[in-house]
């Protein structure tokens, strides 16, 4: 072995073993000659899982998914040049979701850099607009100050792993040829485990104890996966409180009498109420209708988020807490009681309205919407349901309350990009139905190949309206009336069986929504059904369900 193999090989291995200590056990490599040391390094690691995906775009998006299925950071590794720029949307949305994406590209020696090389971009802080922490590694050499600087590099990098500081980091990663580390030694792909240090910030709520003894208060939860609030749970039954849950988190699923699902229907309907105070818990929910009430109301606005970075969309709170939603609540059970029977009443009755409403409704109407509703009837507790953007998601959050299935997006840059892979990542870990729209699946219909390549299955009901169904409810629709077709509608004429059938996925066509009712999922294969749909006639019935709402919404108290 030559000096220069020696020095690579302890390099990578180093690097790998630091990575797998602190947690990390998956990887998505999309095959490149720049990235072989690490890409050897991470297949000669007995415990770390590589998946091999051809497409970046794509890849990078399956480790989102993978994330949300094992709650643990994944790494994605390319080689030089345009490969890694292919990664800046997934990148992007890992930002905003604060998943823990560990980005490493590989890249040309310093001295071909910026001299016409080829495959050779400037790659350092590539991804500065979207990553916690980013560093250009050093070339291996025959000092100890490189593995020094990856442990110390690492170690920095770490925090962004887990806890509140969680979310993407990027490491540039160049190597000089030769390009092949010496797979016999084994002995540098052993490290010992790190403690990494939890932040937890303590905040005083006597700031905000008069104005919770206000009777007309209001939480609303949004995006929290896999986060605990039984505390929150338990403090909306003692105090009165309604909750207006997105359907991202696990409140609708409890089917507590305080919950309120209905409440973009409602707002959209006409809802026109006054409150005294609201409790935001987590992200931004999904409901525009909602999102746009919150900007427009006078009440003070109390921001709960275990994230050093605040999420102040829509409006810039009045008070931030920075800690979990268990520690908040919990500290507030000396809070004095309120009367607050009648207020609480007068939510639950609109929602039980409006759920019977929009039953009966399902029951009359054959759009998207009734046959997601179908679908809905289909999936248990132990189905995970992945939604695309645009419609699909917006009808799951108005739908989705007699259900316990687990809901999953894309919410963080709220893309239609890399879709289809990301429900391929979940669906390594869980049981996954992914629900998406015409434009979003031709949009990513290449990490399809990641279910045939490494055998994942997973059902995809897809909605075919032929175009951007959810530009009928924006007022280009008749504002630009003559043009809408071709800059908005964009219809592509595609006939997804031939998708189906390049990718091994068994297929099933539906124009008749009583067959789709009585059709089962598949269990042990992986299945296209196509939905067919008609825009104009989604537009009308959801216009029609509007109007019934607006009868039972301003009831006075």
């Amino acid at each position: 072995m030559t000096n220069a193999q020696h020095n690579l090989t302890k390099q990578v291995f180093h690097f790998v073993s630091e990575l797998y200590a602190y947690g990390l056990r998956e990887v998505v490599i999309s095959p490149g000659s720049r990235s072989t040391p690490l890409a050897i390094a991470f297949e000669c690691h007995p415990h770390i899982k590589t998946w091999i995906h051809p497409d970046e775009r794509s890849a990078a998006f399956f480790a989102l998914g993978l994330i949300k299925g094992s709650e643990k950071p994944v790494a994605i590794l390319c080689t030089s040049g345009t490969a890694a720029a292919n990664y800046v949307p997934a990148v992007a949305e890992s930002d905003i979701s604060r998943l823990p994406l560990i980005v490493l590209t590989s890249d040309r020696p310093h001295e071909l850099r910026q001299i016409g090389a080829p495959q050779a971009i400037n790659q350092t802080n590539m991804f500065q607009n979207y990553v916690r922490f980013q560093f250009d590694l050093p070339i291996a050499d025959q000092t100890d100050f490189t593995v020094e600087t990856t442990t110390y590099q690492l170690q920095k990098a770490s925090q962004y792993f887990e806890g509140v500081h969680r979310g993407p980091i990027h490491f540039n990663m160049p190597f000089r040829e030769p390009l092949t580390p010496d797979m016999s030694q084994t002995e540098w792909l052993t490290s010992e485990t790190y403690h990494i240090a939890q932040y937890q910030k303590t905040a005083d709520v006597s700031s905000i104890e008069s104005l919770l003894s206000r009777k007309k208060g209001l939480i609303i939860v949004g995006d929290m996966q896999h986060q605990n609030l039984s505390q929150l749970l338990t403090f909306s039954a003692v105090y009165d409180l309604p909750i207006l849950a997105d359907p991202l988190n696990s409140m609708r699923r409890t089917h507590h009498p305080n919950v309120i699902a209905t409440y973009d229907l409602l707002f959209r309907s006409g809802l026109e109420v006054e409150v005294d105070f609201i409790i935001r818990v987590g992200k931004p929910v999904i409901s525009k209708k909602l999102n746009q009430w919150l900007k427009k109301v006078k009440a003070p606005q109390i921001l709960v988020q275990n994230s050093i970075n605040i999420d102040a969309f829509p409006k810039k709170p009045d008070y931030f807490f920075e800690m979990s939603a268990n520690d908040f609540f919990r500290s507030l059970d000396h809070i004095a009681m309120t009367e607050r029977k009648t207020w609480l009443k007068y939510w639950q009755t609109m929602e039980q309205q409006a759920r019977q409403e929009i039953e009966i409704h399902q029951k009359t109407v054959s759009d998207e919407s009734a046959y997601i509703s179908r679908l809905l009837d289909k999936l248990g507790a132990d189905d995970h349901v992945f939604v695309s953007n645009s419609m699909p998601i917006r009808d799951i959050d108005n739908l989705y309350f007699n259900n316990e299935a687990h809901i999953y997006a894309n919410r963080g840059a709220n893309g239609i990009d890399g879709v289809i892979s990301t429900a391929l990542g979940m669906a390594v870990h869980r049981k996954v139905t992914l629900l998406i729209g015409d434009l979003a699946f031709y949009h990513d219909m290449n990490g399809l190949l990641m279910a045939k390549l490494n055998d994942i299955h997973m059902n995809i009901v897809l909605l075919n309206n032929d175009g951007g169904g959810i530009f009928s409810y924006l007022p280009q629709k008749e504002s630009a009336n003559e043009v809408f077709e071709k800059l908005f509608g964009t219809p592509t004429g595609l006939n997804f069986e031939h998708a189906a059938l390049l990718y091994d996925f068994n297929f099933k066509r539906f124009t008749d929504i009583n067959t789709f009712e009585y059709t089962e999922l598949s269990l042990m294969s992986s299945t296209l059904f196509e939905i067919m749909t008609n825009r104009e006639e989604n537009y009308q019935a959801h216009q029609k369900l509007y109007q019934k709402l607006g009868e039972i919404v301003n009831v006075a108290l």
